[in-house]
């Protein structure tokens, strides 16, 4: 019995530690001097990450999740779907309107967006992005680690700036949160404060909304729409063609 009690142990230690302790602080030592270069107080650093929600989660849980693409082209076609999309726009038609005019996106594509990140706001993720960001800056090999260290640094800037706190915003493994899954350098560099209260609040729809505009005008729209789909998502494997075609659907859909 001790035995086992002591091979459980180990495990969990090893779920939850990062696999080379001394390259894990020179990480963390990277992502708090880049704060410092942006002119963040040394103090709210250190309040930052010594909070005592700060944690390693393990590794399985923020690693890569391949989609089931065929999976969800069956969900977002499906009438039920399609209604969800056509509701959504009625309920912030306001928004969407705003947003077409202004970045030229139609608001079929902006809420097929909405519906393959989190199903019109019913799963925007469970994970605190900060200690997602964290464990994957961590537990990813050299060659990799510099990409979640710096969105852990746009987050930091982003809350710290706000006086938000950074471990309240949840969202996916990955780090992304909101409507629309934006990334936390994402929301610096394309967020939009729709509804001019001074903050880019990605559950907010007025602010969502036309973020994810800005951000596919940003990277080739309308020119370039496969392109721009492709860099949102970071594949041009089944998101882009699902938002298109959903988009499509969506335009013809005949509510009841």
């Amino acid at each position: 019995m001790k035995k086992i009690i002591f091979i459980a142990i180990i495990v969990t230690l090893m779920l939850y530690w990062p696999a080379d302790a001394t390259a894990a602080d020179e990480r963390l030592d990277f992502v708090k001097q880049k704060l410092l270069d942006a002119n963040i107080e040394q103090k709210k650093i250190d309040e930052l990450f010594s909070d005592s929600r700060f944690r390693l989660l393990p590794a399985v849980s923020v690693s890569y999740k391949k989609p089931d693409w065929a999976l969800i082209r069956k969900k977002l076609y499906a009438r039920k779907s399609l209604q969800k999309g056509w509701d959504y726009i009625q309920a912030n038609k306001e928004t969407f309107d705003a947003a077409e005019r202004t970045y030229g996106v139609p608001k079929e594509i902006i809420a097929g967006i909405i519906a393959i990140e989190t199903d019109f706001g019913a799963n925007v993720g469970r994970y605190s992005i900060f200690n997602a960001l964290y464990s994957r800056l961590e537990q990813r090999p050299k060659e990799t680690w510099r990409g979640p260290a710096l969105e852990l640094v746009a987050l930091s800037k982003y809350c710290l700036s706000l006086k938000l706190d950074c471990y309240s915003i949840h969202g996916s493994y990955a780090g992304a949160w909101g409507l629309v899954q934006f990334m936390p350098s994402s929301v610096m560099a394309y967020g939009v404060d729709g509804d001019g209260d001074g903050i880019k609040h990605m559950l907010n729809p007025a602010d969502a909304i036309p973020s994810a505009a800005n951000f596919l005008v940003k990277h080739g729209w309308p020119g370039k729409k496969v392109k721009a789909l492709t860099n949102y998502y970071g594949s041009s494997v089944g998101y882009p063609e699902i938002v298109l075609r959903y988009s499509m659907l969506l335009k013809k859909f005949k509510p009841k």
